[in-house]
């Protein structure tokens, strides 16, 4: 309506305009309210509804519930199947059954593995071959010490051996039934193990092993080589070395002064070797003196035992220096031939040649005397002769100066009706 119409309305139109839009408003809040209200119950009653479809359903599953309860306790009241009876009864005895024989099998297992050979190297390598067993090793297995060897040098060896560990393992043999290992420590076998069975069986009826032979490979890696006067006497660790060890020998042909029926000098070299522990050599000379301080030795290995001389009594020095200076004056002209003819054999050659000598050392002087005397080499060829070695030098006094001769001789004595007289002398 436009404003030129409003203005030309009336009041009383204006009213009833106004009155119109109130109750049209009215009716449109009338309406929305009742609006309202229809959802409100629209809504209870779709819960009613739906708290009842929930209700006939429970109903419903409590109905089948009931009615499967019944259904199951009538089917309980119906008789079993002998099928079933019989298959279930054939399942529980199958599994009985495969229990029984794995038992079985395991049992037999069992014993089969207690019987097995290596349970029985086992305790033996338990046993014996560990650290501090040494001596029993040794004792199973037998083992003879060498001729030179000592027990405490076997027994630290083969202690060394179980100190580092020990294993075994097996090797061939040619006896049937036996069973053969070795043991080694390190990369070094020792010891060899044989096992058969002994005749008795165990529980399961099986073969029992026992220990048949044990042996030791033990050898030593020490080693000497001794030169040594022929008749003297070399021990090795205490022990005489016997000849079966001389591996060289040398005879040197005697003096011809020295009566046949004496052994020729000779020189023997002995050679030992595999002993266990370090060496110790010792010598005793032909007259029982002991001279292992003066023997040399060369890398621990080489040992030079030297000749030696016997001890010289004072008796044997004065009779050779008396017999050098008198058979030293009767050259000289200054002495009879009795005075040196007293020491020596009437019978040897010796005595004749100084006795029809026409020639002799004599020079002219006016005296002399005996200088720097020594008696050496007094070897004792055996109890009825011997030799020994006069030195001096003989000083002649003379006008214009003296004159020194010198007297190097080597005389050998024989007893002779119980007196020691000289039968041959050599020159030097």
């Amino acid at each position: 309506m436009s404003k030129k119409k409003k203005r030309r309305m009336t009041g009383a139109q204006r009213d009833r305009i106004k009155k119109r839009r109130r109750e049209e408003r009215r009716r449109l809040i009338m309406r929305a309210s009742n609006i309202k209200k229809k959802k409100k119950v629209s809504s209870k009653k779709e819960k009613a509804k739906k708290d009842l479809t929930r209700g006939v359903q429970a109903a419903k599953k409590d109905t089948e519930a009931a009615s499967s309860a019944a259904a199951a306790k009538r089917r309980g009241k119906k008789k079993v199947s002998y099928f079933y009876l019989f298959y279930f009864a054939l399942v529980v005895l199958f599994l009985a059954a495969l229990f029984f024989f794995l038992e079985t099998v395991r049992t037999k297992l069992a014993d089969y593995e207690a019987s097995r050979p290596y349970n029985y190297i086992n305790k033996i390598m338990d046993d014996c071959f560990k650290p501090g067993d040494a001596e029993k090793i040794i004792e199973a297995s037998g083992y003879e010490t060498g001729l030179f060897d000592r027990k405490e040098d076997v027994v630290s060896l083969v202690e060394d051996f179980l100190s580092q560990g020990t294993e075994y393992y097996s090797i061939s043999t040619l006896n049937e039934g036996e069973l053969k290992y070795a043991v080694r420590s390190g990369d070094l076998k020792f010891a060899e193990v044989t096992m058969a069975p002994n005749g008795e069986h165990d529980g399961a009826g099986y073969d029992v092993y026992g220990l048949t032979s044990m042996k030791l490979l033990i050898g030593g890696t020490y080693a000497v080589n001794i030169s040594s006067p022929g008749d003297g006497k070399v021990f090795l660790n205490g022990i005489p070395i016997p000849d079966e060890y001389i591996v060289d020998r040398v005879e040197y042909e005697n003096d011809p002064r020295v009566p046949d029926d004496i052994p020729n000098e000779s020189r023997v070299t002995y050679e030992v070797t595999g002993m266990i522990g370090e060496p110790v050599v010792t010598a005793i000379d032909r007259y029982g003196n002991d001279v292992t301080d003066l023997m040399t030795v060369t890398d621990n290995v080489f040992y030079d035992v030297p000749y030696t001389y016997a001890v010289m009594t004072d008796d044997v020095y004065e009779r050779a220096i008396g017999a050098g200076e008198a058979i030293a004056a009767f050259m000289q002209k200054d002495a009879g031939f009795w005075n040196a003819a007293q020491y020596i054999d009437p019978a040897s050659d010796l005595y004749r040649d100084l006795q029809t000598s026409d020639v002799r050392w004599a020079n002219e002087h006016n005296g002399y005397s005996i200088e720097d005397p020594s008696v050496t080499e007094f070897v004792m060829w055996s109890d009825s002769f011997y030799s020994v070695r006069v030195r001096f030098t003989h000083v002649l006094y003379r006008w214009g100066g003296n004159f020194e001769n010198y007297f190097d001789t080597t005389f050998f004595y024989k007893a002779i009706d119980g007196k020691w007289l000289i039968t041959a002398s050599r020159v030097n």
